[in-house]
């Protein structure tokens, strides 16, 4: 017999990103508090929602207060333990608007005789026993408020969720279309004049600036669009050889900023604050010595069917409802030796979204990729080689051509670079020895 389970529903307050509680906003014609209460309803033996009574939010079920100054999720997740009248809770904040009772019923089981349970990808939602009261409660008082370092302390079991049921809501965009999916096109809509109309409404890629922080000081800013930030600030780290260890975002869940840990930070190794533009992440670099590559050659005895690799960029396309919706975001995509996708992440920045799927790939503890394929959707530059050599990715396809520089970087880091991947076709450009060939009749 399954023990009794309390759903929690974090209400979150008013978002300065979002520009309105987020409770309150809705997505199918229900609000996103109405939405996730019915969830818990349906899953739960019992539920309580919890947030701040003086926010004054108008919600139709009665709302614990976190009886605290303190605005994050560790707050609400310990008054919320602290009234529960089960043993097990799962809690889930009012933004995750793609769960489902199954995620939910995955996350309780697997806390089974352990203090808490949640997705690799960070602390919520998640599962968690009285027993982790203690912790979380000490941390608060402390002021220690991130809530992934308190997962750490508890040693807390990683559940593999899809990432289509772990989606959140960010910013008022994110609801254009009114479903689930839309949320994951980080679009925005605008007025638009075609011929003698100016009334359109269209779809356009939205581009938010990001803060990524090291030990509370502001080591880059790089124009991003909103979504899956932690990866892209772990991709980033991983790019400047920084040792990343962990991501999350800063206690102002609302802000544009991650913090971001890595093994040993040498402020002198950044020189300058990083700015990376949208179009061109060595932009800025005050010369070629400052972006070398501080990784020995990829070594690796892949050998992958030239077919196979031209074979990515279409289905790196099909991953792309962002694109399909403005055409203006770009991807990349990380596969396997079949060439069968195994995650794919959209950007304004082709450099952004290949750091979010190699971020996502050391989350995923895949790093070193010796025995993976990198596709991006445009062309290959310099940087996108370096990030490659620096996930030990052997193989870098892309849609379009190679600069002369990332053809010389492919040659001396042991790259496979291709390029004009389309319709089963590929050129390489560098350590060709890895790609096999169809034979002519």
């Amino acid at each position: 017999m399954k023990p009794a389970l309390t759903g929690v529903l974090l209400v979150g307050g008013a978002s300065t990103r979002f520009g309105s509680p987020k409770a309150l906003a809705r997505v199918d014609g229900e609000t996103l508090a109405e939405r996730a209460w019915r969830l818990l309803g349906e899953s739960c033996d019992r539920r309580i929602a919890v947030g701040k009574l003086a926010d004054g939010l108008e919600l139709p079920f009665p709302l614990v207060d976190d009886d605290t100054e303190v605005r994050a999720p560790l707050a609400g997740l310990v008054a919320a333990l602290r009234v529960a009248s089960t043993d097990l809770c799962v809690v889930v904040p009012v933004d995750c608007v793609s769960l489902t009772g199954d995620a939910l019923r995955a996350l309780a089981d697997a806390c089974d005789g352990n203090g808490a349970a949640v997705p690799s990808r960070g602390p919520l939602p998640g599962a968690y026993r009285k027993a982790a009261l203690a912790v979380l409660e000490r941390r608060l008082e402390a002021g220690e408020l991130r809530l992934r370092d308190a997962v750490d302390e508890l040693g807390a079991v990683r559940v593999e969720l899809p990432d289509a049921v772990l989606v959140n809501l960010n910013r008022a965009a994110d609801l254009a279309g009114g479903s689930a999916a839309a949320t994951q096109r980080a679009t925005a809509r605008v007025r638009v004049a075609r011929g003698s109309t100016d009334g359109d409404l269209d779809d356009v890629a939205v581009e938010e600036p990001l803060e990524i922080r090291i030990d509370g000081e502001p080591v880059a800013v790089t124009m991003r669009t909103p979504g899956h930030d932690e990866e892209l600030a772990l991709g980033f780290a991983l790019g400047e050889g920084l040792g990343p260890v962990d991501a999350a975002p800063t206690a102002d869940l609302a802000a544009n900023t991650v913090d971001l840990r890595v093994r040993a930070f040498d402020p002198d190794h950044l020189r300058r604050h990083f700015y990376t533009s949208s179009s061109c992440g060595v932009c800025g670099k005050g010369a070629l010595d400052a972006v070398a590559v501080s990784a020995p050659p990829v070594t690796t005895d892949v050998s992958v069917e030239a077919g196979v690799l031209g074979s990515l960029p279409d289905q790196l396309a099909a991953a792309q409802p962002g694109f399909a919706a403005t055409g203006g975001l770009h991807a990349a995509g990380l596969f396997d030796l079949d060439g069968t996708l195994i995650c794919a992440r959209e950007d304004v920045g082709r450099h952004n979204a290949l750091d979010k799927v190699v971020g996502w790939a050391f989350r995923s503890g895949l790093v070193p990729l010796d025995r993976r394929l990198l596709c991006v959707s445009g062309r290959l530059s310099f940087e996108l080689v370096q990030k490659a050599a620096l996930a030990g990715c052997g193989v870098l396809v892309g849609v379009g051509a190679p600069s002369s520089l990332a053809v010389q970087l492919a040659e001396t880091q042991g790259i496979t670079l291709c390029g004009f991947a389309r319709a089963d076709r590929v050129n390489v450009y560098a350590h060709a020895e890895r790609v096999r060939f169809r034979s002519c009749p």
